[in-house]
């Protein structure tokens, strides 16, 4: 879930993020004093927000003129209005809001406005991977089509190395066969990144995959995976596993699972 706030007193953007953090513990926050840098981040970053608190009483753009921009980038977008003042609410209704909040704003007053937003938050288990059997990820429940299959084969590999990064030079040797694009390799490598990158986007899951410099690793934190049950002892994924692990990716899987499977 990402949430946005905006209000364009530093003291009162302070309470009304510690009132969200307070409700929403798992939400991904971002605060802003200035509502046209916030429109203009989040089309730069693609950080388009489920929930959106905005002040009404701002300078310049105010959150009544704020709320139709941010609804551009996301129709189904959740807006909750706070403010000091009542003679805006028929505004905020005529918008479609969400919720309306009287300041100061409390971590009461914003669980409340979550639990009657006019578009609900899909709840499900989020970015789940299989690789006992064949290898899948899973969004909610929901299979993710990958747009290449090397794509899949590169997020395999990352959940595979269980946190530890791998160079691009790493990746290629890997998961490339030997003459499979060869003398372009680099280039390929980078589409089949970008296209990952991509559908995790899409997802709202980009973090899932950190990268630094030139490595790449899973942050095995933002991913529910039976192979790190397997491993922490969980006996559910004990009980799951029949012997097969990637069975897909049999070329490298195979060595990588020995390594643990002892």
């Amino acid at each position: 879930m990402r949430i946005i706030a905006c209000d364009d007193e530093k003291l009162a953007l302070k309470v009304m993020e510690r009132a969200i953090k307070e409700a929403c513990p798992d939400g991904e926050l971002r605060c802003y004093s200035d509502p046209e840098a916030a429109i203009d981040e989040i089309k730069r970053d693609g950080f388009i927000p489920d929930v959106a608190f905005l002040d009404i009483e701002m300078p310049v753009m105010n959150g009544v003129t704020t709320a139709p921009e941010l609804k551009a980038i996301n129709p189904k977008l959740n807006v909750v209005f706070a403010t000091g003042y009542t003679e805006y609410y028929q505004e905020a209704i005529e918008l479609h809001a969400s919720g309306y909040i009287l300041k100061p704003v409390s971590g009461e007053h914003v669980k409340k406005a979550m639990e009657n937003l006019i578009y609900p938050l899909k709840k499900g288990n989020g970015l789940v991977a299989q690789t006992f059997g064949n290898f899948e990820v899973f969004f909610d429940g929901e299979p993710i089509h990958f747009a290449r299959a090397k794509s899949k084969e590169l997020l395999a590999y990352l959940i595979d190395r269980r946190g530890a990064s791998a160079t691009r030079q790493e990746i290629i040797a890997a998961i490339f066969d030997e003459d499979e694009n060869k003398g372009n390799q680099d280039k390929y490598f980078s589409q089949i990144v970008f296209s990952l990158m991509k559908t995790l986007k899409e997802l709202k899951a980009e973090d899932v995959v950190i990268k630094h410099r030139n490595a790449y690793a899973i942050a095995t934190d933002k991913i529910k995976c039976d192979l790190y049950d397997y491993l922490a002892g969980e006996p559910s994924a004990i009980n799951a596993f029949r012997g097969e692990y990637m069975t897909n990716y049999s070329e490298w899987s195979n060595n990588a699972f020995d390594a643990f499977y002892k």
